[in-house]
């Protein structure tokens, strides 16, 4: 408590402040809680932080990493025994030509070529720049020069597929 009046001393003011908290210390023993306080409050704290361990965790929890597992079971167990076996492609060799021309790169899909009742090889000649619309690599010095091939064309004329001879 401020008087308006401050001591000079600090030993005085030193001594004025420990008779003080001895006072306040006499006062604050005096004061007790009741004396079933403490394990109310014990009993409370223990209640709350059970309520939000609850609250933390959501009811179906368990979900998520149940999806993940079954998923991981059905992917490995496709990948062991897949559903659909893998296409054979069908041989497209054709032995007009002398010699082994090497195989036929296929302009469809090759189900479409298999299924074609009158396949026609025929021999052809065309400029290198066709080539590169259907996406092969050529050198654009050599797009002018002629490539020797042989077309597989269905029985309407659609061409199948192409073997480059050159």
């Amino acid at each position: 408590m401020n008087t308006g009046t401050d001591t000079p001393n600090p030993a005085v003011r030193d001594a004025r402040l420990t008779d003080r908290l001895e006072e306040l210390k006499g006062a604050l023993q005096a004061v007790r809680a009741p004396d079933g306080l403490e394990a109310r409050l014990v009993d409370e704290f223990r209640a709350q932080a059970a309520r939000r361990r609850r609250a933390a965790r959501p009811r179906l929890w368990w979900m998520p990493p149940l999806a993940m597992v079954a998923t991981v079971a059905v992917v490995s167990w496709l990948v062991r025994h897949p559903a659909v076996q893998p296409a054979q492609e069908p041989a497209l060799e054709f032995t007009e030509s002398a010699g082994d021309a090497g195989p036929f790169l296929a302009l469809k899909p090759l189900e479409r070529i298999a299924l074609e009742p009158q396949a026609t090889v025929v021999e052809t000649e065309f400029p290198r720049a066709v080539l590169a619309q259907w996406g092969l690599p050529v050198a654009p010095e050599r797009a002018g020069e002629p490539v020797r091939a042989e077309m597989l064309y269905s029985a309407a004329g659609e061409p199948l597929a192409l073997r480059i001879l050159n």
